[in-house]
């Protein structure tokens, strides 16, 4: 008489092989108890995973607009997921952000007065909690600046729909569902951060280097270059990622819808920094 089929662990049908044939479950044996075993299933899950970021951030850099058009022909597999992927260069940002200074997301209080379209606006919020309060503005800066880091952290996303209601816009002819642009907005966003990760530590350097031989540019100098080269370079990947995503159009249409999405992608930040701030004002 044989022996009774063993019941999968998981959804509880008989087999009798290594995997169950109805959801696909390994049989354990006792050598998957084993810590060479557990070693093996974790190195072969940091090499899998390794493998993907690397592609895709391969990909997002030197490819404009492959990580979205591979997406949309059902090729997903090789890569990360395109929210995913955001998070991940939103945390690199953030984690460099002590290194490089940048207040480009978290933009401080000091930003939000005087340099900001939405400055009037928050002057008066700002001027009369400061007398109810009793504080300076350098005394609320500061806690207003903490809480703005760790706000940023996750409105930064509201970014990427904002910007997909332009791409949508100049695109609508299209007739492509609204997942295609805000996929597209996610991967030129995660761009985006690693570009600016980038020109701000290259800037840097830069800096440091001038001035250990005595020359010292101005700040106002420093700040045009940085978004010069920002601009040249996100009006370069936007060409090549329309071009790769949607249908050929003339050179210089092209030309004048990737312009255009620049402009649309800084407005966004715009939109953001005034969330912001109404967020981390009313928070503290």
């Amino acid at each position: 008489m044989s022996a009774p089929a063993a019941l999968c662990p998981s959804c509880g049908q008989p087999t009798s092989g290594r995997f169950c044939a109805n959801c696909g479950e390994k049989r354990i044996e006792a050598a998957d108890h084993t810590l060479r075993r557990l070693l093996e299933h974790l190195f072969g899950a940091f090499t899998h995973a390794d493998g993907k970021v690397f592609l895709s951030m391969r990909h997002l850099l030197l490819s404009p607009g492959r990580l979205t058009a591979d997406y949309l022909r059902g090729r997903r597999k090789p890569y990360i997921p395109p929210l995913e992927l955001f998070l991940i260069t939103n945390l690199i940002f953030f984690l460099l952000h002590p290194l490089i200074g940048s207040n480009t997301l978290t933009t401080d209080l000091n930003t939000h007065l005087h340099y900001t379209w939405h400055n009037r606006i928050a002057q008066s919020l700002v001027t009369p909690r400061l007398a109810a309060r009793n504080l300076t503005v350098d005394a609320y800066g500061v806690i207003f600046d903490s809480a703005a880091v760790t706000q940023a952290k996750s409105l930064v996303i509201l970014v990427v729909p904002i910007f997909s209601l332009a791409v949508l816009a100049l695109y609508w002819r299209h007739r492509r569902h609204y997942s295609v642009h805000l996929v597209f907005s996610l991967h030129f966003a995660a761009f985006w951060l690693l570009l600016i990760c980038a020109s701000l530590t290259l800037t840097n350097l830069v800096v440091r280097v001038l001035r250990s031989a005595a020359l010292f540019p101005s700040a106002v100098g420093v700040s045009w270059s940085i978004i010069g080269f920002c601009l040249a370079i996100m009006a370069v990947y936007l060409f090549r990622a329309v071009r790769a995503v949607f249908a050929r159009e003339n050179t210089w249409v092209t030309v004048a819808k990737a312009l255009m999405l620049g402009i649309a992608f800084d407005l966004s930040l715009q939109a953001y920094r005034f969330v912001l701030f109404f967020i981390t004002f009313w928070t503290t």
